[in-house]
């Protein structure tokens, strides 16, 4: 593999074991089946798609390719092309360096031990948060900040505040070389580079004196430089495993919850057990959900659970997150109040971390792992309802809200209904210029709630009766021309209003 291409049809063709990443172009379609057999002409290494549900279009694609004699990739969905992109570029800018050899992929223990006797110093090799992923043998000098940072995993916050306040956590971000820290007390001297892959920052290798030996030296520094780029690919490795384990898990619960994934091999994953209850909770704000409030809720969802016992995997959703609940109680009463009890408080949590008023949807309890789908297309439903619900509560299973639930289904169909061929009084109500300051759709919308009592309209609009009633009779159904005592004129008038409500509360 040559380079790494991003398809542009302006640009020149992919050649001789490129690979080409299809931005944009659906995997579904005539176009991508063209594209792949383009890049097996040209001998390119492969292409790259968007994610695809499964079986939908990778065999027919898969077909392609083997024809063509070339590889067709998926990206995941719980990725992104800007970090595909980046680490693709990262992997293939990496040249081999010979000078460590004998290291395995991945053995980052090894590799900081090779280091340590090219050196002669304690080497600890770490992540960008300063977390230590590997470290020498210690020799027999006692440095303590080295013992503190292997023994908590990270540089003691003492040395992180004072690496801060000196600007070398910014140095070592922004540098390519290698770096130099004087001793501090009984802390030697140190040498640290930082290590890049294709300009993408991954770790750092630290280095600190041993027996007083002298450590800044040129030697050192060479050995350090040659280091650092034998490093990237051990690091690289080592993010993408552990990285991926956490994709490949969320990968297997949102394939099951969708319907098309495998119990068995999420149970062996999760240790989520196939022959025990299981429940889905279906979580939500209402409106957009951005990605940092997404990740908000997935990680306060979860602490949430573990702090109650309960076994639970949490995976992002369209509305915010997915709990998937299992090791239920065996009784299904037991279960499904276990389950009730734990949204009722989930509710509440999230509403008082994010701020917000935070819904959840319930779905029914099911018997087995492999009954999560159906749990999570209630649990979906009731969130629908609540959210939809003007007067709803902060969680229920779908037959609580049932009402709601299927006037939001009503709703849905009368999206496409909305443009209507003649003018209805809802529609003149929308385009009259007399408004008076008060909403004259408002006015109809609290006399339609409130079946015909002119009283508890007004009360409801915070208006006094007599100015409720005159502005109800001489300006709404003047301007709107209702025949209020038409039951199907009041019915479309609900119908219309209840599309209204719907598409101001998806705006917001």
């Amino acid at each position: 593999m040559s380079r790494l291409i991003v398809l542009d049809e302006l640009e020149p063709p992919v050649s001789q074991d490129d690979l080409l990443v299809a931005v944009g172009v659906d995997p579904h379609t005539e176009e991508a089946i063209d594209l792949v057999r383009r890049a097996g002409e040209a001998g390119a290494a492969g292409v790259l798609f968007r994610p695809v549900e499964t079986g939908s279009g990778s065999d027919a694609l898969g077909e392609v390719a083997v024809e063509a004699g070339t590889a067709v990739l998926f990206r995941s969905r719980w990725t992104d092309w800007p970090t595909v992109i980046g680490i693709l570029h990262a992997g293939l800018s990496m040249v081999p360096e010979p000078r460590i050899a004998g290291v395995l992929l991945g053995d980052l223990p090894q590799l900081a031990k090779a280091i340590a006797l090219q050196v002669d110093g304690s080497v600890t090799i770490e992540d960008m948060a300063f977390n230590v992923l590997a470290y020498s043998p210690t020799g027999q000098d006692v440095d303590w900040v080295r013992i503190w940072t292997i023994l908590g995993q990270q540089p003691p916050v003492e040395r992180r505040d004072d690496m801060r306040s000196a600007g070398f956590d910014r140095d070592l971000l922004r540098s390519d070389k290698v770096l130099y820290r004087k001793a501090q007390g009984e802390a030697p001297e140190r040498l640290v580079v930082p290590v890049r892959a294709g300009g993408i920052p991954l770790g750092s290798i630290w280095v600190a004196a041993e027996g007083g030996r002298p450590l800044d030296t040129p030697a050192n520094r060479e050995v350090l430089r040659v280091a650092a780029l034998a490093a990237a690919p051990h690091l690289l490795h080592d993010r993408a495993r552990r990285e991926g384990r956490d994709h490949l898990l969320l990968e297997a619960v949102r394939v099951l919850l969708d319907g098309q994934g495998s119990a068995e091999l999420l149970a062996s994953r999760t240790g989520l057990p196939m022959a025990q209850r299981c429940a889905v909770l279906s979580v939500g704000g209402g409106g957009q959900v951005d990605a940092q409030a997404r990740g908000r809720l997935v990680e306060a969802s979860f602490q949430h659970c573990t702090r109650h016992g309960e076994v639970s995997v949490v995976v992002p959703s369209t509305r915010g997150v997915l709990v998937l609940l299992g090791r239920l109680a065996k009784d299904r009463a037991q279960a499904q109040e276990q389950v009730r009890l734990l949204a009722g408080s989930l509710a509440g949590e999230l509403s008082r971390q994010l701020g917000q008023r935070v819904r959840v949807g319930i779905g029914e309890v099911q018997e087995r792992l492999d009954g999560a789908p159906d749990s999570r297309r209630t649990a979906d439903l009731a969130l629908g309802g609540l959210l939809f619900g003007r007067n709803s509560p902060d969680f229920a299973r779908v037959e609580e809200v049932a009402g709601a639930v299927a006037l939001l289904h009503f709703f849905d169909a009368l999206r496409t209904a909305r443009h209507l061929p003649v003018e209805t009084p809802v529609t003149r109500l929308l385009t009259s210029p007399r408004k008076g300051g008060v909403s004259l759709v408002d006015t109809l919308s609290a006399y339609l709630d409130q079946p015909g009592e002119k009283a508890k309209a007004a009360k409801a609009m915070g208006v006094a009766g007599a100015t409720y009633a005159y502005r109800l009779d001489q300006t709404v159904v003047r301007e709107s021309r209702i025949d209020l005592d038409d039951p199907d004129a009041r019915l479309l008038a609900q119908l219309q209003l209840l599309l209204l409500r719907g598409e101001v509360a998806d705006e917001d």
